[in-house]
């Protein structure tokens, strides 16, 4: 097949570009090479299995000059969560309308589209309580407990990227059945190839630059927050298989993609911590809130599963461990542009 690929030079774009690429498939690439998300754009553009086209796909006029392909992989997205509550315009043009593009295109030419979406969709997710039952958001109570999320849960998003995505999700379902798509709802995403120098996602970045500067790692709040980690690698897989059942059922779905494992915070620090070259290093508890934030995220990955789908193979403190051993000596940002980042947020009063 001979597949578009928005965002395709992105991370996880070149983990399932050379997937595909080794199963045989042409690849395009369709990405804006974003500086916030491209530190060297021409190593991208070198690094892709096939043609990358410049463009945006928030413009009409980009996907008008697009070549006609087999199917249309949609990657593509704004991700900082707390930058996304002041960029609104921004993350709204390109996850809703980007996501609209992408999904009248594949309608137009008649082909097949894998889109991610994001667990944010969620929230805080699925709890139960003993009173209350199932509830979803905010915990009813003290006595609510986190479940992991099912792909037919209430979305009640916190942040403008969780609802950007929610409305991206309903954006390709409004285009009706005659548009055969699937959509994946990752977890937290890492690997090699994350970029480092971006302070507006991912805790680990943080964490790596912290720990080469010999600086404590910073923890918001007391560290029992949870989260579920899945390597890059695994995502690659279930976005190349995604592809291959809906090219062969003409049927779309909707998965989650994590690994149905909890780990907290702490987890995840002390897990960068043991894939540094360093013997230990100290963790400070900063009382930190940011708007955006959750307290609890995890998938229910049986769908999946029930679909026949790759599930995870590497567990999440080998995931972790994987990206810093393997960015220690990369070039990235100071940790400095996450206390920057941070104040940022302080300064627009979306962090207390």
């Amino acid at each position: 097949m001979r597949i578009l690929m928005t965002g395709g030079a992105g991370f996880i774009g070149q983990h399932t570009a050379r997937l595909l690429a080794a199963a045989g498939h042409e690849l395009v690439a369709l990405d804006s090479l974003n500086p916030q998300v491209h530190l060297d754009p021409r190593a991208a553009i070198a690094a892709f299995p096939g043609e990358v086209i410049d463009g945006d796909v928030a413009s009409e006029a980009t996907w008008e000059a697009l070549p006609e392909v087999d199917a249309v992989i949609h990657l593509a997205a704004e991700t900082g969560t707390g930058q996304s509550m002041y960029e609104r315009e921004r993350y709204e043009s390109v996850n809703v309308g980007g996501t609209r593009h992408a999904g009248c295109w594949a309608l137009r030419y008649g082909v097949p589209l894998v889109a991610l979406s994001s667990r944010a969709v969620y929230g805080e997710g699925r709890t139960r309580c003993p009173e209350h039952g199932v509830g979803f958001g905010a915990p009813c109570c003290a006595r609510a407990l986190a479940e992991p999320s099912q792909e037919t849960d209430e979305h009640r998003p916190v942040s403008v990227y969780g609802r950007t995505k929610s409305e991206g999700e309903a954006a390709l379902a409004a285009l009706g059945p005659e548009l055969v798509a699937a959509v994946i709802r990752p977890q937290n995403v890492i690997g090699p190839g994350q970029a480092l120098h971006n302070p507006y996602t991912g805790v680990l970045a943080a964490f790596l630059a912290f720990l080469r500067e010999g600086r404590p790692l910073t923890v918001y709040g007391d560290g029992t927050q949870t989260r579920d980690v899945i390597h890059v690698a695994d995502l690659a897989r279930i976005i190349a298989w995604s592809l291959e059942r809906i090219a062969a059922t003409r049927e779309g779905f909707v998965v989650n993609a994590g690994t149905g494992v909890r780990v907290t915070l702490l987890d995840l620090a002390r897990w960068s911590i043991e894939g540094s070259p360093l013997d230990s290093a100290p963790i400070e508890h900063v009382d930190v809130h940011r708007a955006g934030d959750i307290d609890h995220a995890c998938a229910d990955m049986s769908r999946l599963a029930e679909l026949g789908g790759p599930m995870p193979a590497v567990v999440p403190g080998d995931a972790v461990v994987d990206f810093i051993r393997w960015s220690w000596d990369r070039p990235g940002a100071a940790s400095q542009a996450w206390d920057s980042a941070l104040d940022e947020l302080q300064e627009r009063g979306l962090s207390s």
